[in-house]
């Protein structure tokens, strides 16, 4: 069987969606027989320069520095050109400042070359467009000599000016979903129900604690909800906060939910089953991200496979969950009393549609997701 590379700038033990999404992919096809090998910056220091996680080898390169969130690694270009010995395919997820270094050493060798458009760079600070301007050039190259481009949707392709640079190349497919059910679980359709002190609702928010995440938006919306629907209303959120690479804002939100009075609750990080059953016990999940950098919501899908309805905004790339299976409601971007009153909806109708785990499934799923990938493998060796 082929073996497959995959390159990225982080990976676990670094938590966030798209490396988990990354793990994913690669856990995947090594299900399938093919040998998986992963190279990311090591983060943190501590962690192990060689690893196999899940039948995955994983190769850590130390950095010099970081610029923002990318990582500069003299050692990055050594380490990829050794570890392409035995694949075929070779994967590069942007954003990544080595992107163009790996698409070089990948034709090189005569390796097959996937890159994955996993989302714009933001351009919502002076250094994000800096970082956005440095990555310009190597994220080109990648493009230019790619066989293949992954991106997770045409509305957000239409939005991004290199994908519309390398149209021809381009296949769609979302991102694969870290989090599907585990054993035992399974999740009876949601009624529309009232609350009261004992059960107020839950709306809830997972992901990073990070400014692109736009967590102020909810925060400004939660008075409104509670006009909307009744004092009887929580928020929860879940995910890192300190040890977010290149992130500070989480003070504001833990500051303020510290001052909510208990309106605002944030539960720390949580993974695997207890996870699960945090998403079980929401009413409705809110994704209020502005910015590009959000591309897909990955969060969406998890709590949709638990028939747990989403909140999101109409964004290219975002909305596509809701718009595919109508388990939820998009509101405008930016708009705090619009978000407000799609939650109300939602917790006093329920979902316009409600299709089940095993259609949110086929849509979503891993032989959705990876199918690009698995495409590029079948054509053969690489050689």
């Amino acid at each position: 069987m082929p073996g497959f590379l995959l390159c990225l700038t982080y990976h676990l033990p670094n938590v966030s969606g798209l490396t988990l999404s990354a793990h994913e992919l690669a856990r995947h096809l090594a299900s399938r027989g093919h040998k998986l090998r992963v190279v990311a910056g090591r983060v943190p220091d501590t962690a192990p320069a060689l690893e196999t996680i899940d039948d995955v080898e994983v190769v850590r390169v130390r950095s010099l520095c970081r610029i923002s969130k990318a990582l500069v690694m003299p050692g990055y270009g050594l380490a990829v050109w050794r570890a392409m010995d035995g694949m075929a395919v070779v994967n590069v997820q942007l954003p990544c400042l080595d992107a163009g270094l790996v698409a070089v050493l990948a034709k090189l060798r005569g390796r097959k070359l996937i890159v994955s458009y996993i989302s714009s760079m933001s351009k919502a600070t002076i250094g994000a467009r800096i970082l956005r301007a440095l990555a310009a050039v190597p994220h080109v190259a990648a493009g230019i000599l790619a066989d293949r481009i992954q991106v997770v949707s045409p509305d957000y392709a239409e939005a991004s000016t290199f994908c519309r640079l390398f149209r021809r190349k381009i296949d769609f497919a979302p991102l694969p979903v870290h989090l599907h059910l585990l054993p035992g679980e399974t999740h009876p359709p949601r009624r529309p129900r009232t609350a009261d002190a004992d059960r107020p609702f839950r709306i809830g928010y997972v992901g990073r604690v990070a400014r692109q995440k736009s967590l102020g938006l909810l925060l400004a919306a939660l008075p409104r909800i509670v006009e909307l629907v009744g004092p009887h209303v929580v928020l929860d959120i879940v995910g890192p906060a300190s040890d977010v690479i290149g992130e500070s804002h989480w003070h504001e939100i833990l500051e303020a939910a510290n001052a909510s009075g208990g309106r605002v609750r944030y539960c720390g990080s949580k993974s695997g089953m207890a996870l699960a059953r945090h998403y079980a016990e929401l009413d409705v999940l809110v994704l209020p991200s502005t910015d590009r950098l959000e591309s897909f919501g990955l969060v969406q899908v998890e709590a949709m496979l638990r028939r747990v309805p989403v909140v999101a905004s109409d964004l290219p790339g975002m909305r596509l969950p809701i718009a595919r299976t109508g388990m939820g409601r998009l509101f405008p971007a930016g708009d705090a009393a619009a978000l407000a009153e799609a939650v109300a909806k939602v917790l006093a109708d329920g979902p316009p549609c409600d299709p089940g785990p095993d259609e949110i499934e086929r849509l979503f799923g891993n032989e959705a997701a990876c199918t690009p990938y698995a495409r590029l493998l079948a054509a053969g060796d690489g050689r």
